[in-house]
């Protein structure tokens, strides 16, 4: 009986080490299965967090240049008033042209001044408004464009968070 007992020793030893082996790998297996779903979670947060500056970002341009767009369509009734008035002080100082009394002398020279002074004034009034009209049209475009982004980048963030419910019912189910 003690013969076999130190024959049989050898073999439950052999047995038990070879749970072991099995046990190890499987220990190994997990950890290097926990050690890729940290890496994931730490890249996908990393890619969340930067979408979600990204957004931010483009919020504060979208708001920055609807502020800047509103600003400048304010501008047009002033400058168009502007235009109207100086209009209409060039058509009375041509009629007034006509009376006797700016017929000659410093009247008529005065009021020729005041001619020039006021058509010099509607060409910078009317380049004014071409670069306002063409300031808003810059704008627009910007605006555009960024808004386009906004929405690209939430289209962006619409997919992880479905990527992260699709993930987390993935676990759920494990």
């Amino acid at each position: 009986m003690r013969y076999l007992a130190i024959l049989a020793l050898p073999l439950a030893l052999a047995a038990q080490s070879g749970d072991n082996g099995k046990v190890t790998e499987a220990l190994i297996s997990e950890i290097q299965q926990l050690r890729l779903a940290i890496e994931r979670s730490t890249l996908l947060n990393a890619r969340t967090q930067l979408a979600i500056s990204q957004f931010q970002l483009q919020e504060t341009t979208v708001a920055r240049l609807s502020n800047q767009l509103t600003e400048v369509r304010t501008q047009a009734p002033g400058l168009a008033g502007h235009r109207t008035r100086l209009t209409d002080a060039i058509q009375q100082a041509e009629q007034q042209r006509t009376a006797p009394e700016y017929a000659s002398g410093p009247k008529k020279e005065q009021l020729e001044a005041e001619i020039r002074q006021f058509k010099g004034e509607l060409e910078q009034a009317n380049a004014m408004e071409i670069g306002r009209s063409a300031r808003e049209g810059e704008l627009a475009s910007a605006l555009q464009a960024a808004q386009s982004q906004i929405a690209a980048s939430r289209a962006r963030i619409d997919e992880m968070e479905r990527a992260l419910d699709a993930a987390i019912q993935q676990l759920l189910k494990k």
